[in-house]
C-alpha cells in the first residue's frame, strides 16, 4: 500500500472520528439527549457506523455499479431498499439499546405499537442516512469525473506517443537509403571520403535509432546530427551545385528541440535541386539560428523553371511534418513554405524548451 492511499485511508478515519467527537459534546443524538455520556456512546458508535455503511455503500458500490453505468431505474430502486433496510436496523438496534439502558429512546416509545414506532424511528434516521447519502454522491461524483479526465489525458499521451513513433518511424528508411547512396557514389574513387560518410552514416542511424526516441533532445544534439546528414546529402550535388550551411545555437546553453523535424526539409532540397548548366546557379541554403527562446529555421533550394509544384516533403507528405509541429508545439510555432519560380522556401519557428 503506497503512502497516498494510507493519507486517503487516515483522512477518512479522522473525519469519523471528529464526527463522534463533536456527537458526544452535543445534544444531537436522538433519543439520547438527557442520558448520561457514558450512555450515549454506544448509539454514537453504531450510528456512526450505520453512517459510514451509507456513505461507502452508496460511493464505492452503488454509484460505481449502477448510476456510472447508465443503470439508473435499477440504482434508484436499490437505494430506496438499501436507506430503507439500513434505517429499520438502525431503529432495531436504537430499541435493543434503549431496553438495556432504559433511555429516552426506548422510554417514549416504550407504549407504542411496532408500525408506530417505525414511523417515529423512520422520521428522525431516514433522514440523516440520506443525507449521508447525498455526501456520497458530492463526495463520488466529482472524484469520477477527476478519475475520467486523468484517464482522457492518459489516453491522449499515449496516442500522442505512438503517432510521434509512427511519424519519426517514416523517416528512418530515407536516411539509409540516401546514406548508401551516397557512399556507393564515392567508394570507388574517393575510398578515403567513403570512409567518412559511412561513420556520418551511422552516428546519423545511431542518433534516429536511439537518441531522437526522446520527445526533447538537447540543441547541440540536434545540431550535429543535421551537420552529418547534409554531409552525406551533399555528395549527391558535389559537382553540381553550392551548398551553404549557417548553424548557431551550440553555444547558447543548454536548450531542448523535438528532434529530426528540420530533416525532411533538407531532404527535399537536395531532392529537389534545380539542374542548371553553371555550379553557382544550383544552390542550397540552410540556416539554424537563435533569436531569444526561439529558434528559426530556413531551407531555400532553386528549382528548375519548368519543375512541377513541390507537393511532397522528404517523400514523406506535408501532412508528415504538420502533424508532429501540431502534436509537439500546438499552435506555438510557425510554417511557412513558398513555392516561388526558380526556388523553394521552408521557414520554421519553434519555441526551445530549456533544459
Amino acid at each position: 500500500m503506497n503512502w497516498n492511499k494510507l493519507l486517503v485511508i487516515f483522512k477518512h478515519l479522522s473525519i469519523w472520528i471528529l464526527a463522534i467527537l463533536f456527537l458526544r459534546n452535543s445534544s444531537l443524538t436522538w433519543g439520547w439527549a438527557v442520558s448520561s455520556k457514558y450512555d450515549t456512546l454506544i448509539p454514537q458508535l453504531y450510528g456512526a457506523a450505520t453512517n459510514a455503511v451509507v456513505f461507502y455503500f452508496t460511493s464505492f458500490y452503488l454509484i460505481p455499479r449502477f448510476f456510472n453505468t447508465h443503470r439508473k431505474r435499477e440504482f434508484y430502486a436499490y437505494s430506496t431498499l438499501f436507506l430503507m433496510a439500513i434505517s429499520l436496523v438502525e431503529m432495531q438496534a436504537d430499541q435493543y439499546v434503549g431496553a438495556l439502558y432504559q433511555n429516552r429512546a426506548y422510554l417514549e416509545t416504550k407504549g407504542l405499537t411496532w408500525p408506530e414506532r417505525l414511523l417515529e424511528g423512520m422520521i428522525y434516521i431516514l433522514p440523516i442516512n440520506l443525507f449521508y447519502y447525498i455526501i456520497a454522491f458530492v463526495y463520488r461524483i466529482p472524484f469520477d469525473r477527476q478519475q475520467q479526465h486523468e484517464r482522457e489525458q492518459q489516453l491522449q499521451r499515449e496516442k500522442l506517443e505512438a503517432e510521434l513513433k509512427f511519424l519519426k518511424a517514416q523517416i528512418h528508411p530515407h536516411t539509409l537509403f540516401n546514406g548508401l547512396n551516397s557512399v556507393y557514389h564515392l567508394i570507388d574513387f574517393d575510398p578515403p571520403r567513403a570512409k567518412g560518410l559511412v561513420w556520418n552514416l551511422s552516428n546519423a542511424l545511431r542518433y534516429q535509432l536511439y537518441e531522437s526516441s526522446e520527445r526533447f533532445v538537447p540543441l547541440e544534439k540536434e545540431i550535429a546530427y543535421l551537420r552529418q546528414y547534409i554531409a552525406l546529402q551533399e555528395v549527391r550535388v558535389d559537382e553540381d551545385a553550392v551548398v551553404e550551411v549557417s548553424f548557431s545555437g551550440e553555444e547558447e546553453g543548454e536548450w531542448l528541440i523535438a528532434p529530426l523535424l528540420f530533416t525532411p526539409f533538407i531532404e527535399n532540397a537536395f531532392k529537389y535541386i534545380s539542374h542548371h548548366p553553371a555550379k553557382e546557379d544550383n544552390k542550397i541554403t540552410v540556416r539554424l539560428e537563435m533569436e531569444g527562446k526561439r529558434l528559426f529555421f530556413e531551407c531555400v533550394n532553386t528549382v528548375d523553371a519548368n519543375a512541377p509544384r513541390i507537393s511532397e516533403v522528404g517523400g514523406i507528405g506535408l501532412e508528415n511534418v504538420r502533424s508532429r509541429l501540431q502534436l509537439l508545439y500546438g499552435v506555438d510555432y510557425q510554417l511557412a513554405l513558398k513555392n516561388g519560380p526558380g526556388r523553394f522556401e521552408a521557414k520554421l519557428s519553434l519555441p526551445l524548451k530549456a533544459l
